[in-house]
């Protein structure tokens, strides 16, 4: 596994251009990123993290703006409100998917979590590739990585990480809003206080 410095993106850019995993920092604890576009790198990270493709559980697609999301989610102005309070943040917001989004992993899906990160690095790296799926960087089961030392004792398949350490300990909220009202599946870090 090779090891990134922050301060050369090309080498990250790289990694996943070629259709590798790339262990990345976030706000919240470390992840495992790939190429949104590449089918091949969607199915490889999926094996690591021992899903099903098709399986019940969707990957994260993380987004350098709010104003992306209407590309591949259905949002309303109460759901558009409350993702310009909390993005960039600690929140994934899981919404219907578009219809006319058409992607091989997705296509099994009726929702996408959509995910806007506050880390400095990550927004960069966004901004370079275009959206990225992501999930937390950990083994089935166990709690996620928080720095890259970490990742590479405990997910040695892993073709690249990003040094440093993660900025959290808990993973980001996680609010089903693919109905009429919200739902947090997952609390995280991000404590929601207001639906619009």
């Amino acid at each position: 596994m090779r090891v990134v410095s922050r301060k050369n993106l090309a080498q990250a850019k790289d990694t996943l251009k070629k259709g590798g995993i790339l262990g990345v920092p976030t706000e919240t604890v470390y992840g495992l990123a790939v190429k949104s576009d590449n089918t091949e790198a969607i199915k490889k990270l999926l094996t690591l993290k021992d899903r099903p493709v098709g399986g019940d559980k969707v990957l994260t697609m993380m987004l350098p703006s709010v104003k992306e999301i209407a590309n591949y989610a259905d949002i309303n102005f109460r759901q558009l409100t409350v993702a310009r309070h909390y993005f960039p943040g600690e929140l994934t917001l899981l919404l219907p998917k578009k219809k006319t989004f058409k992607h091989p992993y997705f296509d099994h899906f009726d929702t996408i979590g959509i995910r806007i990160p506050a880390h400095d690095y990550m927004l960069k790296l966004l901004q370079e590739t275009g959206p990225l799926l992501v999930t937390s960087a950990n083994p089935r089961g166990e709690a996620p990585c928080l720095d890259h030392q970490e990742l590479k004792q405990r997910l040695r398949d892993v073709d690249a990480v990003v040094s440093g350490k993660s900025e959290g300990r808990l993973p980001s909220t996680i609010i089903d809003w693919s109905e009429t009202s919200p739902r947090v599946v997952r609390q995280g870090g991000l404590l929601i206080v207001r639906y619009a």
